[in-house]
Parts: structure tokens; C-alpha cells; sequence
């Protein structure tokens, strides 16, 4: 397999070490990394819900915001910080 060298902060080279097990190399921890990221933010849709998320697209572009709530983005911030 064909290596890379990356640059990284002391602070994310810590982090790394800190998120690893012993028996892990810094390319096992940013790979187990990216699977769990790629598990939790790109999950595949179904055609179902492809097809309802292009609609209210489609909906929102055509200036029909029917079924959407505003929010303060100020106080949502607020409220997580």
C-alpha cells in the first residue's frame, strides 16, 4: 500500500493519540475515524425519502415554505453553547 505523510498540529497529533488504542497506528485512528463519520453523516437514503427531501427542495425554491418553522438562530445558539 502506497503511504502519504500529513501534517498535523501538536494539539490534533495528541488528540489522535489520546482517541487510539495501543494497538493502533495513527492511519487505524483516522480510519476508524472516517467510518464512523461516513456512518453517521452519509448514510445512503432510500428512494422514498430521496424523493421527499427533492420535493421540498423543489418546494422551498418556488418560495412555498408551507410546513416550516422560522427559528432564531441567535437563541438556538445560546441555547447550546
Amino acid at each position: 500500500m502506497a503511504m502519504k505523510t500529513i501534517r498535523v498540529s501538536e494539539e490534533i497529533h495528541t488528540k489522535l493519540s489520546h482517541l487510539g488504542l495501543k494497538s493502533e497506528t495513527y492511519n487505524d485512528i483516522i480510519g476508524r475515524l472516517i467510518s464512523a463519520y461516513e456512518e453517521e453523516y452519509l448514510e445512503d437514503f432510500t428512494d422514498e425519502q430521496a424523493a421527499y427531501y427533492n420535493e421540498r427542495i423543489r418546494q422551498f425554491e418556488n418560495g412555498n415554505y408551507e410546513g416550516t418553522v422560522e427559528i432564531d438562530v441567535d437563541a438556538l445558539r445560546k441555547k447550546y453553547e
